[in-house]
């Protein structure tokens, strides 16, 4: 029940603070328009504001969740700890992308963007587990 409960734990959190930083974002792409229209060079840096913030954000929310995860199903076995983290890698990767890509195919983006995300989730469960593997 406890696995269950982490996976749950770890899913809600990055899919809720997604979610916010999804409106941030729509708030701040608001203004930057507004912004841009009065100066038009800033239209050309549109595409590394999303590499350059987005990614990072999105990397430390999937780390964060992960240890989460990690922590909340307190298991010391790095096996029980990787899957853990990878579940909720594949659960939030797989339903954020799901809903970003209804109506395209998966590009090389994508497949970074997966990656990445499951390299986060299990980084931050490996890295729990060592901070507490320490302690004891």
């Amino acid at each position: 029940m406890r696995s269950i409960k982490a996976i749950i734990a770890g899913s809600v959190f990055i899919l809720v603070v997604l979610m916010l930083l999804g409106l941030i974002y729509i708030f701040i792409a608001v203004g930057y328009n507004a912004l841009a229209a009065d100066f038009p060079f800033l239209n050309d840096i549109t595409g590394l504001f999303r590499y350059l913030v987005a990614i990072p954000l999105f990397m430390v929310t999937i780390f964060t969740g992960g240890y989460i995860t990690a922590s909340i199903a307190n298991t010391h076995d790095k096996i029980k700890v990787w899957l853990h983290c990878l579940t909720v890698g594949l659960i939030t990767v797989g339903g954020t992308l799901a809903f970003a890509m209804s109506y395209s195919n998966l590009t090389l983006t994508g497949v970074v963007v997966i990656i990445l995300a499951l390299s986060a989730s299990s980084a931050g469960g490996l890295y729990w587990l060592r901070g507490n593997n320490n302690n004891e």
